[in-house]
């Protein structure tokens, strides 16, 4: 009496984070659907091939339910994360059963069957879960699948793709020849590729594009640096309209709140669409209120919200200045240009340490910070920029460029990570400011700590906030943010870029900030200050006013007939498939990271979301799920479907069955992996994404 296919490991295991038990009984039925059609598979082809099947059970562990029906038991088990077919003559836990003779002259035992009976009860289980998928697939596109549109929203400075001179607005329409469809098609097709990638496209203003782009390798998978679009409505399902507004930026003092369902369709009269267009716009006239024309709702006496009917009102919101500690940091290299930028032409470098613009020493005349705005400040009009720039054969020499920038606002693009440039737009480079201190400007509060010097190093700051025991939420939370600088030596992702840091600290300008000083031979150790009353900057304004909550870009892909769904749905059937198999390449050659693993936590979490946007986001997920399931038990690994299979073609092969010795060694190393595997993503899942029981 044996046990079969322990299908519950894969489904447990689920390494890609793309199943889950949800807290909705929608989920629940959901996953149980998948689980029941992959055990059906394995059931209904036993039975065909007369075998004896004692128990079909959903769920594994202690029985729940059962009830007999002839000769097999049907049951419910207590742990929803797989199921099993109980079949005579076939244990994973007891390999010896499985060429036991006494069993092998029953001949309604499966390891009586022929070979081709045995290889179709094993993969039958696999090929039904490929054929719910695709039906999953077929009526969720039938009903309408929304998908974010390929529509770059914003650009990463310092990425690939902001130097192969993608931008905002920019429509992606193929990656190395195939057809991109929504933007989840850029992210896989990037993230499974080796290599560069050849990317064609339409500039915003229409004119095509075609690029070879080397993605790089982030915190877990290989990427280009783009996101997708948001629209310029903010979302009707904000749930705190006091949400939509950043706590200490302008939007706070706006002439009337914003509100969920609002769709900004002008800023000072011209035209927006999209959040990148508005970003550019609240770039452009940083220094000026700004008169956001908005499209509300018309609100009913009962409070309900009409979707076909509008009013048009003005909201105006004044400009911020940035906030100033009082520190000028050094100018670090050139570390990223944009391919037939104005920098490009005009000869400008990667390492090219910018030591002049026009008469102005940098880091003493002008803080490095504002070299985005002097840039577009002066556009049209030549800049000389002075580099120094590092030779071979005569070491450091001093070269002068001329440029004409664009009138591209400065800050209107920003470093998003800690190492990323600070871009200059107006041009097209990006520059690194070092955690250093240059200059320390007269009258204010760090002037007035004699123990901050010029030359000191920054080793780290802390954004607290200002009444611990009242605190506040912004935008950080109500923890204390802090940036860490690695020591001298030190391996890490390199030198954080001063500029992050600051931008960050323009985004909660109601903290303090705690600046950690690293320890020299003169002082014999380190030290700490903390700045208070930072001076707001008289003639440079913030970028940002201080509103979020804006919906993503999105269309509704509905096929018009059942023929057009089958074929989507064959499509992306195909399309998983090959991205799962691609996806265990890269992990393998190293293009992505283990920590984009997940177990059962990261299950429930994800099943707990998809449970909450919609009938055909659930049987989208439940799909890829099932194509998940169907792939991965069909990897060979022993007690896996694909395990038993390897076995069956070598009995095939060899025209007589493995030893026992080699199927319990086998058996024992295809366990040590599965259970060491669960406890590696149950670490990553506690340890490394800290997920909960919550979701």
């Amino acid at each position: 009496m044996e046990l079969i296919a322990l299908d519950f490991d894969v489904i447990t295991l689920a390494a890609f984070s793309l199943a889950g038990i949800g807290k909705t009984l929608s989920v629940v039925l959901g996953l149980g659907m998948v689980i029941f059609f992959h055990e059906l598979g394995h059931f209904a082809v036993a039975k065909w091939c007369d075998v004896h099947v004692e128990r079909f059970s959903i769920g594994i562990g202690p029985i729940i339910w059962s009830r007999q029906k002839g000769e097999t038991e049907y049951a419910l088990s207590a742990l929803p994360f797989g199921g099993y077919v109980k079949m005579l003559g076939q244990d994973d836990m007891d390999p010896n059963q499985m060429t036991s003779d006494e069993i092998a002259e029953n001949e309604r035992s499966y390891s009586a069957k022929k070979v081709w009976q045995r290889m179709a009860i094993i993969s039958a289980g696999v090929i039904m879960n490929v054929i719910t998928g695709f039906m999953f697939f077929a009526i969720a596109y039938r009903f309408g699948v929304v998908e974010l549109v390929p529509m770059v929203g914003n650009v990463h400075a310092g990425s690939p793709a902001w130097e192969a001179g993608i931008r905002d607005g920019d429509m992606i329409r193929s990656i190395n020849g195939d057809s991109i469809q929504n933007f989840t098609d850029i992210n896989q097709a990037v993230v499974l590729s080796s290599g560069s990638v050849s990317i064609e496209g339409d500039h915003v203003d229409g004119t095509p594009f075609s690029t070879v782009i080397m993605p790089k390798l982030g915190k877990t998978v290989r990427m280009i640096g783009v996101g997708p679009t948001n629209t310029a409505l903010l979302s009707s399902q904000i749930p705190d309209p006091e949400s939509i507004t950043i706590r200490g930026l302008a939007a706070e003092k706006a002439s009337r709140p914003f509100m969920p369902g609002d769709r900004v369709v002008a800023v000072n009269g011209e035209p927006v669409k999209y959040l990148h267009e508005m970003a550019y716009k609240t770039s452009k006239y940083a220094s000026s209120e700004l008169a956001y024309t908005v499209q509300r709702p018309v609100v009913t006496d009962d409070g309900a919200a009409l979707t076909d009917q509008f009013e048009t009102i003005e909201i105006l919101v004044p400009p911020k200045p940035m906030k100033s500690i009082g520190i000028w940091m050094a100018i670090g290299p050139v570390t990223s240009i944009v391919k037939g930028s104005i920098a490009d032409k005009a000869g400008l470098r990667v390492d090219d340490l910018i030591t002049r613009v026009d008469e102005l020493t940098v880091s003493k005349d002008i803080d490095p910070l504002r070299l985005p705005n002097y840039f577009a400040e002066h556009a049209g009009t030549p800049v000389t920029v002075t580099v120094t720039r590092q030779t071979e054969d005569k070491g450091d020499v001093e070269t002068i460029l001329t440029m004409i920038p664009s009138d591209a606002p400065g800050w209107s693009e920003r470093p998003m990570t800690i190492t990323a440039p600070l871009p200059i737009s107006a041009v097209g480079a990006g520059i690194h400011v070092q955690p250093r201190i240059a200059h320390i400007v007269e009258g204010s509060e760090a002037a007035m700590d004699s123990k901050l010097k010029v030359d000191q190093k920054i080793s780290s700051i802390e954004l607290q906030h200002a009444d611990p025991q009242n605190i506040v939420k912004d935008i950080l939370g109500d923890e204390v943010a802090a940036t860490r600088v690695p020591e001298e030596g030190e391996q890490g992702p390199g030198e954080p870029n001063w500029a992050y840091m600051f931008s960050i600290i323009q985004q909660v300008p109601d903290r303090h900030v705690r600046i950690h000083v690293a320890s020299t031979a003169d002082d014999g150790g380190g030290f700490a200050t903390v700045l208070k009353e930072a001076k707001p900057e008289q003639d440079w304004f913030m970028p940002l006013r201080g509103i979020n909550g804006w919906e993503r870009e999105t269309r509704v892909r509905e096929a018009e007939s059942w023929s057009e769904a089958a074929s989507l749905g064959l499509r992306h059937t195909k399309n998983s498939g090959i991205n799962i198999y691609m996806t265990l390449r890269s992990l393998v050659q190293g293009n992505l990271s283990v920590k984009a693993l997940s177990g059962p936590l990261g299950i429930v979490s994800i099943g707990y979301m998809v449970a909450d946007h919609g009938t055909t986001k659930l049987l989208m997920f439940l799909g890829f799920l099932s194509i998940n399931l169907a792939v991965l038990n069909f990897l060979p690994i022993p007690i896996l479907d694909g395990g038993h299979m390897v076995f069956l073609i070598w009995e095939a092969v060899a025209r007589r069955k493995p030893s026992p010795r080699v199927i319990n060694l086998a058996h024992g190393v295809g366990l040590v992996f599965i259970i060491s595997l669960f406890v590696f993503v149950m670490y990553l899942d506690i340890f490394v994404n800290r997920l909960g029981f919550g979701g």
